[in-house]
C-alpha cells in the first residue's frame, strides 16, 4: 500500500530540478539589532536640516520684503518725476513733486523715507525752464538682517567723494531710487 500511496499522491521525481527562491522573512521577524539602527534616522536628519531650511526660508521672506520696498520706492520716484516734469507753471514745483513721492510711497514707513529737494541743470524750484532736466531722488532706510546669520539684505552705500550726487551722497544701509526727467 505504501507504493500505491506514493504513486498516486506524489509527483514523480525529475532529473532536472527547477530553481526555487528561498523564502524571505517578513520585516517583523528580522532580528532586533538591524531594525534598532534605523529607528531614529529620519528624526536625526530632520534635526540637522531644519535650521538650514529655516534660515533659507527666512532669507527668502526678508528678501521679498526688501524687493517690495524697492519696487514701491521706484514707482514713487517715477510718479514724483512725472509730476515735476509737467508742473512747469507751478509756483513751487519741488514741493509738489516731493508730495507726490510721499503720497505714492504710502505703504512705506514715512519715518524712514527721505526725499531731498530735486536738482536741476539750470532751473530752480520756482522757475522751471522747459527742456531742462530735473532729478528726483528718494531713499528708504532699512535694516533687514536675517536672524541667526547677521546678513543685512539692504545695500550699504558709502560716500565716494565731494562731487557725487544722488544715491551715492549718503552713507548707511538703505534703498535708493533716482530718476532724471526732461521738463516739459
Amino acid at each position: 500500500m505504501n507504493s500505491l500511496f506514493r504513486s498516486v499522491f506524489q509527483a514523480p521525481k525529475s532529473s532536472t530540478t527547477a530553481y526555487t527562491r528561498p523564502e524571505r522573512r517578513p520585516a517583523w521577524r528580522e532580528p532586533a539589532h538591524t531594525m534598532r539602527n534605523e529607528a531614529g534616522a529620519a528624526l536625526y536628519e530632520l534635526a540637522l536640516v531644519l535650521p538650514l531650511l529655516a534660515m533659507v526660508l527666512s532669507g527668502v521672506i526678508w528678501g521679498g520684503i526688501t524687493f517690495y520696498d524697492y519696487v514701491v520706492l521706484e514707482d514713487a520716484v517715477a510718479a514724483g518725476a512725472r509730476v515735476l516734469a509737467t508742473s512747469s507753471g507751478a509756483t513751487n514745483a519741488c514741493t509738489v513733486a516731493i508730495a507726490a513721492v510721499q503720497t505714492a510711497a504710502a505703504s512705506l514707513n514715512p519715518n524712514y523715507l527721505t526725499v531731498p529737494t530735486p536738482t536741476f541743470g539750470t532751473s530752480s524750484c520756482t522757475n522751471l525752464a522747459e527742456g531742462d532736466y530735473g532729478t528726483v531722488t528718494a531713499t528708504y532706510a532699512c535694516n533687514l538682517t536675517i536672524p541667526f546669520a547677521g546678513i543685512n539684505l539692504c545695500p550699504v552705500v558709502v560716500k565716494t567723494g565731494a562731487g557725487t550726487t544722488g544715491c551715492a551722497t549718503q552713507a548707511g544701509s538703505f534703498i535708493c531710487s533716482q530718476t532724471t526727467i526732461r521738463i516739459e
